[in-house]
Order: structure tokens, then C-alpha cells, then sequence
């Protein structure tokens, strides 16, 4: 049984963040595989007419007795190689597929992207398939008239909209498809592999959204062979394998696992010893919901120590407080004062937008300012396309404090830096900010300014470029 409730907050009571808002025991989805179509047809004349079982078929099941609970706000990864039964899994909790066993509970308004342009007619227009995939979902048409601007704003393709769909590429199919999910206020959402199509620019965006979608306190379902995505997004993952539910726990636990047994030829029977393992050592952690033990207090930190900390809590915060999330780039502020340019220079102070894993790149801000600005803060943050923060600094955490900048007068702020990333695309934002009565006071920000790229310096991998120096010896 599949139920899909849209959630009456006048009749029903509030859903906290401990209540499961998909709950599913013992799933299980059998199909019949016949080995010729003309068997099929024979065997059902034969059940009709003499109620014999059906011959020349065999089961296959692809999700078998899957009990899991997702709550409000959580974010789960469903790792597992093709054919262990995640789209099936996705799916069923989407209402598509009827469970052959089992009970299955989805409570509020769920959105799904299970695959490139699901839910899309080819012959109709991105506007009539905005329409009539947003009233799929449960919006009315004075809703979908309210965000239809905003949806194709996000999609990017508004020179597009009115042409059929079937004569967008996959990546502008994937970029509507996502951008009426991302606006139609799902409690769930569910993504299936979708997110692998597009460019840099818009899986950043995607991404971006994922964040905030989370901390509005959404409900995520994320399918990705990403398993750096998993990761990064996700609190919990499951590992499925031949439709089985073979561990469940800690996004990195799961995706080591799940690389173990794509890589081994012995298969399951390979991660059992650290499926076991893994087990014996959850069991021996306190419970999740037990209160953290106190922290040491050797001694009472002074109020000034104290102070500093704080701001430096706020400047962190209110750099996550914002994610860029535009085709283009995203600014604000600006009364005070402008970052008037942000360029990225290799050693010889060339402009440059590619650079070699290893090397040394200069960022320069230009900054004016339009009144007194005392104390200024000059930031910036490398993000991959993800939205993932690979590395930030300002003069504050470097405690290196600035003069003052008269209005009128500008300022030059030179981050030099050397490039210990791997290849990929890269974004930089900045920052030009001050503590007024420990509150950050924007004075301008700059996110996405640019966009470069790292190009490989040899064949290593992972996320960061660790120079390593390797001798081997006789023994």
C-alpha cells in the first residue's frame, strides 16, 4: 500500500523532526519474467480458461522485504550498483510502482525526478509541461501561475519554453525538469541520477538548492553513483545489492563498502567481514540520542578571547548563510563601498582562468569605498560545483587587521595562494565585510565572481593535490 498525504496542518498534528515521513517494512517488488512474449500470451489463455498456473515464466525480485524510516529534514543516500534495485526502491516510495508485499507510508506532498524528463510530454512546450508536471504535483493553477516566472528564471531556457520538449537536449529536459521540483514546496524530494546532466554552473546551482532545501527542514532521497555528492549531502546512506538492504549507516562507512564491492570479484561475500564489523562497532557507541558529554574547562577563557571566538562564529556563519545559486553572478550590498574588481592572476600577474594542479595563483580585489569604512574584513571562498567549500580565509582569521578606508579612497587586497586541489571546476567568491557590535555588516559581496579551472599535473586523485615525494629500497 502506497499513501501519499498532502498533510492538513488543521486537522492532522504537526510533524516534528523525529516523526518518519516515509516509512516503509518490508517492501518487497516481484515481476514476471517470461522468456519469449508469445509465452505470455499463451499462458494467459491457458490461466483463463483453466485456471492452470501460468508456465514458461519465472519471478525476479528486484526489491526484496526493505524496512527503512526517513524522518523530517534528513537526507538519504541509496548507493548500489546498476541493477540492485534503487530506481525500483525510488519508485515505489514515489507512488509509480505498487509494492508486490509490504506497507509503504509517505507523508506530505512528494516530488520526484527518477529520470531525465519524467513526467514530461515530448510534443508539448516547456510551458505546457511546467503546467501540467507542476499540477501532477498538487499545485493548483493560480500556484503555478505564481511561480511559473521563477521556475523558468532557474531553468535558464526561457528562449526555449515555448518550443516542444522534444527537441531539447537532456540537459535542458533535466534543467525544467529540476527547476519545477525545486519550486512546487515538496516535503520530499526525491533525485535519481539526474543531477549528473548539466554544466558546472547548474549542478552548483543544484546543488545550492539541495543545501537550502535541507535546511528548510525537507526531506532529500539522493540515488548517485557521485559518491562524493553522497557524502557531502547526505546524514545517513543505505547499500543495496541484488535488491537487499545490506547496510545502512554513515554516508563514508557506506560509500568505502560500496567501493569494495564494485571492485572485488567475489562480490557481497567481500564486504561481509566489514559489514560485521561495522556493526560490532555502531553497537558499542552511546545512543544518538544520548546528550554529549561536557566539554573540559580547564580554565575560563577571557572576555576578549571569548569576543573573538564569537565573531569569528558570525563571519563563518554568515559566509554559509548564502549559496549561489544564479546562472550568473550574485552580488549585494554596496552602499558602503564596492568590490569594483576581482581578478585571478598566475605568478606574473596575468589574468588567467586555468591553472595547473600545484601552482600558485594570486586573487586581487579592488575595493572603493563611498563612506568611512574602519576595520574592514577582506574574505574570499574557493567552492567546487557542488557548492562545497573547498577552502576560505579572511584578513580577520590570518589576524591581520586593516586601516581604515576613507570614503572616496580605495583599497587593494592581494590573496596569494598555492593550488592543492585536483582537477575541476572552480568557483571564487568574496567578501568585503565588517563587525559592527559583534553582527557582520555586509559591505559588499561578490559570489561566483569567477569561474576557473584545474588541470591535471600528473595522474593522482581525490580532492586535494598533496606533493609527495616516493622512494622504494631493496630490502
Amino acid at each position: 500500500m502506497v499513501s501519499a498525504m498532502s498533510g492538513d496542518v488543521l486537522s492532522a498534528p504537526p510533524i516534528t523532526q523525529l516523526d518518519p515521513v516515509v516509512s516503509l517494512q518490508g517492501v518487497t517488488k516481484t515481476y514476471t519474467i517470461w522468456d519469449e512474449p508469445s509465452a505470455r500470451l499463451f499462458s494467459l489463455l491457458r490461466s483463463t480458461i483453466t485456471g492452470a498456473p501460468a508456465k514458461g515464466a519465472r519471478q525476479f525480485t528486484a526489491v526484496n522485504n526493505i524496512s527503512l524510516e526517513i524522518r523530517r529534514g534528513e537526507c538519504l543516500g541509496i548507493i548500489g550498483r546498476n541493477g540492485a534495485g534503487k530506481s525500483t526502491l525510488l519508485q515505489m516510495i514515489a507512488g509509480t510502482l505498487q509494492p508486490t508485499a509490504g506497507d509503504i507510508s509517505v507523508t506530505g506532498r512528494v516530488a520526484a525526478l527518477l529520470e531525465l524528463g519524467s513526467g514530461f510530454d515530448p510534443n508539448f512546450t516547456g510551458r505546457e509541461n511546467i503546467h501540467l508536471n507542476a499540477s501532477i504535483l498538487g499545485l493548483t493553477k493560480s500556484e503555478i501561475d505564481a511561480k511559473f516566472e521563477a521556475i523558468v528564471d532557474y531553468s535558464g531556457i526561457r528562449e526555449f519554453i515555448d518550443q516542444p520538449v522534444r527537441t531539447y537536449s537532456s540537459g535542458m529536459a533535466v534543467r525544467l525538469a529540476f527547476a519545477v521540483c525545486a519550486h512546487v514546496d515538496a516535503d520530499i524530494l526525491i533525485i535519481d541520477e539526474a543531477l549528473a546532466v548539466g554544466d558546472a554552473r547548474f549542478q552548483f546551482k543544484c546543488h545550492a538548492t539541495l543545501d537550502q532545501m535541507i535546511a528548510d527542514g525537507r526531506t532529500i532521497i539522493f540515488v548517485s553513483h557521485d559518491t562524493n555528492s553522497v557524502k557531502r549531502i547526505c546524514d545517513r546512506a543505505v547499500l543495496l545489492e541484488r535488491g537487499e538492504m545490506v547496510f545502512e549507516g554513515k554516508p563514508n562507512d557506506v560509500v568505502n563498502l560500496y567501493t569494495k564491492l564494485i571492485t572485488s570479484p567475489h562480490g557481497l561475500e567481500a564486504i561481509r567481514p566489514d559489514i560485521e564489523a561495522l556493526r560490532l562497532g555502531a553497537a558499542a557507541l552511546p545512543p544518538t540520542d544520548a546528550p554529549p558529554p561536557p566539554p573540559p574547562t580547564p580554565h575560563a577563557p577571557s572576555p576578549i578571547l571569548l569576543a573573538k571566538d564569537l565573531n569569528a562564529e558570525h563571519l563563518v556563519a554568515e559566509e554559509r548563510s548564502h549559496q549561489q545559486i544564479s546562472d550568473k553572478e550574485y552580488s549585494y550590498g554596496g552602499e558602503l563601498g564596492r568590490i569594483e574588481d576581482v581578478a585571478l592572476l598566475d605568478e606574473n600577474g596575468t589574468r588567467m582562468l586555468s591553472f595547473v594542479t600545484g601552482t600558485r595563483a594570486r586573487i586581487r580585489l579592488t575595493c572603493r569605498a563611498a563612506h568611512d569604512v574602519i576595520d574592514p574584513i577582506y574574505a574570499v571562498t574557493l567552492k567546487d560545483v557542488r557548492g562545497q567549500e573547498i577552502f576560505g580565509t579572511n584578513t580577520y582569521f590570518q589576524n591581520l587587521p586593516q586601516p581604515v578606508v576613507l570614503a572616496g579612497a580605495g583599497a587593494e587586497a592581494l590573496f596569494d595562494l598555492q593550488l592543492n586541489i585536483l582537477p575541476g571546476v572552480y568557483f571564487i567568491s568574496c567578501g568585503w565585510v565588517r563587525i559592527v557590535d559583534g553582527e557582520v555588516q555586509v559591505i559588499h559581496r561578490r559570489y561566483d565572481a569567477i569561474r576557473f579551472d584545474v588541470l591535471p599535473r600528473d595522474r593522482s586523485f581525490g580532492i586535494a593535490y598533496c606533493p609527495t615525494r616516493i622512494s622504494v629500497r631493496a630490502l
